[in-house]
This record gives structure tokens, sequence and C-alpha cells, in this order.
């Protein structure tokens, strides 16, 4: 895995989420683009969940071993035509499909040797009459040995 690394995770983060969301959200990609400045660009179906992977940080632990720290944010992104409100909390708005990945990712080591995934925080982060964006951030960890 560490080879790919960035990969790997990518790929289980996405299946898990397709698990338990495919249902839900007709997007669901990852992407490491302006989301603010595409959001009117990109061909997004909507509900859209995107996954970007944010950092990996070292730290020595012994001489030839190290803590990889990973931390990677969940997009959740909803167009609503029928106000800012309902888009953040009736059927497939923003707090319902932040449940749905909350229970697809948190505490799971998808499959991988990793820490289990922990919720770092949830924020709002756009809101306006068409849109409502927030981010899931989330991190793990894992034991590199070189």
């Amino acid at each position: 895995m560490a080879n790919d690394l960035w990969t790997t995770v990518e790929d289980a983060v996405l299946a898990a989420l397709k698990a338990e969301l495919e249902a839900q959200v007709k997007t669901l990609a990852t992407y490491q683009g302006d989301w603010l400045a595409d959001l009117h660009r990109e061909d997004w179906r909507f509900p859209a969940v995107l996954v970007q992977l944010r950092q990996s940080r070292g730290e020595q632990v012994t001489l030839g071993s190290y803590d990889l720290n990973l931390e990677f944010t969940v997009l959740v992104m909803v167009r609503h035509l029928r106000g800012e409100a309902a888009g953040r909390r009736e059927a497939d708005g923003v707090y319902q499909v932040l449940a749905g990945v909350r229970k697809a990712l948190w505490h799971q080591d998808l499959g991988l040797e990793l820490q289990p995934l922990n919720l770092i925080r949830e924020e709002p982060l756009f809101s306006d009459q068409e849109f409502s964006v927030y981010a899931a951030l989330y991190g793990t960890s894992l034991v590199q040995d070189l």
C-alpha cells in the first residue's frame, strides 16, 4: 500500500461511500480543484460528494519507523430550489448526506492497514439560495517502516 498510498486510500474511501450513498447521491468522485470556482462550471449532478486528499505528515517513531498521518475532506454539495433551509434539512439535504458519510467512514479502517478513521470536524463552507456545501474532515494514520 505504501507505494501508492493516496490512490489506495482514495479508492477505499470512494468504495465505502458508494456502498452507503449510491442511492442518495448523483456524483461521487475524487477532486483536487477549486470547488467554489467550479461550482457552476462542472457537470456535477447533485447531490454531489467529492473526496479531496489534503495532506500526509510523517512523524519519526524509531530510527526506521514513522507514523504517517493522512487527512482528507469529504465535500457534500447540494443544489436546492426550495430555499437554503430545505437544502440542509429536507430529504437528500446536506444533513442527511453527512449522516451517511459518517456511517460509511467514521471509525472504519476501510479494509486497509490504517487506524480507524476519525472525524475531525464538519463545517459549512458555502450557502446561498441555490447551493449548500459542507465539509467533513477525516484523519487516520499508519505505521511506515523504511
